[in-house]
């Protein structure tokens, strides 16, 4: 506990400071005063816990500067030594909102009852501040775990100027797998791109086990709804920036102590992101229209895309399998199905592509069943996409080892299996030779013998391909293409191109144009 002590008695002063440390060794005295006036200043620069104080002092009283203090909403704990038993004296002291008014001379025990009586009431009043704080009402709420009562209500309301009653507008961003990298950063911008708007107040929590950012704005003075400036110029410019797939839901809450099931909707429908223009903030009454249009429509499969992209498969054209699948997004456009019908329709199709590559839906190749299992959990065509991408890679990868499979073990196929599913995450060949229960050296002997490349070259060549075709389809910068080929470094990302290539990435950007 700090403490000043204001006392114009320079023995009672100075000898304060050990009186208290014999009591207790957490009490600190921050500072001494002679007079009110010092006192004062003291107080204010130091705000300390409690305050002993005399009242008959020069320049200005202990009463006075209490009296200050007060007018100053300084809510410090105060002790009163005083040499006068004068009732007038002690009514003021208590309607000023002192903890004890003690005799001198000073008696101990008493002192140290005085003193751990404060004590009590400030570790109360602070364990009442932060069960008052606006991150407890705001958790809480978010938890499903406030159940507030009238009294809680009117010191909200006096506090903060509302109550967890009132309603509130909420948005919810969902950035998938980026949200560990990016979430400090989205909140930043989403801070800077709504700026100095003093209409409402906002509060952020991440919720990291949805890997997303929970935003809730409330007190609107204008009453008026937020949706059309957040979709309109927030978010756009937000989406841009970041420059990550994300998919955005906003709701009006009725109040903000329901949230939480408010929250638990909003999440559950950001699948629907599969029926809207990428970046925009979705509606939970847009998504309702879509449910009861859907209900009435007729379900339709892509089969003709299907059979384009099985003749591609079959002819190895690349490109060609590409568009296919590329085209997915623009099809749901026009024919609209539930989210879960999407996603079943997606995993048809590329067993379907499975299949032409001779691949049987047996259990066999665990690799394309956990790829397409992704796409049940997906909420946006990035994400289904960068999986679709991963599976044609690992049907081709199957389809290509088919003929001389009798040369390259089980235990190889699986670790280049593992490359191409995470050489783009850091995957190290001591984490694969743990995945398959064998010693590095062996798997790295036997890696080499049966592949003709080591495991850094085959890791390399997947990142310098991933790299090239992030530089031909995307506008990222060289940072966001670094980390999503798996480089933790730019610059060195663009050595090791460089000496793969012949030509740093901005030149090889270049030369496609």
């Amino acid at each position: 506990m700090r403490i000043v002590v204001v006392e114009d008695e320079a023995p009672i002063r100075e000898g304060m400071a050990k009186i208290l440390s014999k009591i207790n060794t957490d009490y600190k005295v921050v500072g001494t005063a002679v007079d009110g006036e010092k006192g004062l200043e003291l107080i204010r620069k130091e705000q300390p816990d409690l305050v002993i104080m005399d009242i008959r002092m020069p320049h200005m009283t202990g009463l006075e500067m209490l009296s200050q203090l007060r007018h100053e909403q300084n809510k410090c704990k105060v002790i009163v030594l005083s040499a006068y038993s004068d009732f007038a004296y002690a009514k003021q002291a208590i309607e000023l909102s002192i903890e004890n008014y003690l005799l001198k001379p000073i008696n101990i025990v008493e002192l140290k009852n005085a003193l751990q009586q404060a004590e009590a009431e400030l570790v109360k009043a602070q364990n009442q501040d932060r069960a008052f704080s606006l991150e407890y009402i705001f958790n809480s709420c978010i938890n499903g775990h406030l159940q507030p009562d009238d009294a809680f209500h009117k010191m909200t309301q006096e506090k903060y100027g509302f109550t967890v009653r009132d309603s509130a507008e909420i948005m919810l961003i969902w950035l998938g797998e980026a949200y560990e990298m990016q979430i400090e950063r989205l909140k930043l911008m989403i801070e800077q791109g709504i700026g100095q708007r003093v209409s409402y107040s906002m509060y952020m929590q991440e919720m990291e086990i949805w890997q997303s950012l929970v935003i809730i704005f409330y007190k609107n003075s204008q009453n008026t709804s937020l949706y059309t400036y957040l979709s309109e110029h927030v978010l756009p410019a937000v989406c841009k920036r970041m420059g990550i797939p994300m998919v955005s839901v906003w709701k009006q809450a009725e109040e903000i102590c329901s949230v939480s099931s408010d929250l638990k909707e909003m999440y559950t429908q950001l699948e629907w992101a599969l029926l809207f223009e990428e970046g925009k903030l979705i509606r939970v009454s847009e998504i309702e229209l879509k449910q009861e249009s859907i209900q009435n429509g007729i379900e339709k499969y892509p089969i003709e895309l299907e059979e384009l992209a099985k003749k591609a498969m079959l002819i190895k054209d690349k490109e060609q399998l590409k568009y296919c699948y590329h085209q997915l997004p623009q099809y749901y456009q026009n024919n609209p199905q539930s989210p879960m019908t999407i996603k079943k329709d997606i995993i048809r199709f590329f067993w379907a592509l499975a299949k032409v590559g001779g691949l049987e839906i047996d259990g066999k190749e665990p690799d394309i069943q956990e790829k397409l299992n992704q796409i049940s959990g997906a909420v946006c065509w990035p994400q289904i996409q960068k999986i679709v991408e991963q599976t044609i890679q690992i049907i081709q990868n199957l389809e290509e080892k088919k003929s001389p499979e009798e040369h390259t073990s089980a235990m190889v196929q699986k670790a280049q299996q593992l490359i191409l599913q995470y050489y783009d995450q850091g995957i190290t060949l001591e984490e694969i030779a743990g995945k398959l229960v064998v010693s590095e050296e062996y798997l790295s002997t036997q890696f080499k013998k049966e592949t003709g490349m080591t495991f850094s070259e085959t890791v390399r060549k997947y990142r310098v391909e991933k790299v090239k075709k992030l530089l031909l389809e995307t506008p990222f910068k060289l940072n966001q293409i670094a980390e999503l080929a798996g480089y933790s470094d730019s610059k060195y990302m663009s050595k090791v191109f460089k000496e793969e290539v012949g030509m740093l990435p901005s030149e090889y950007r270049k030369s496609l144009h």
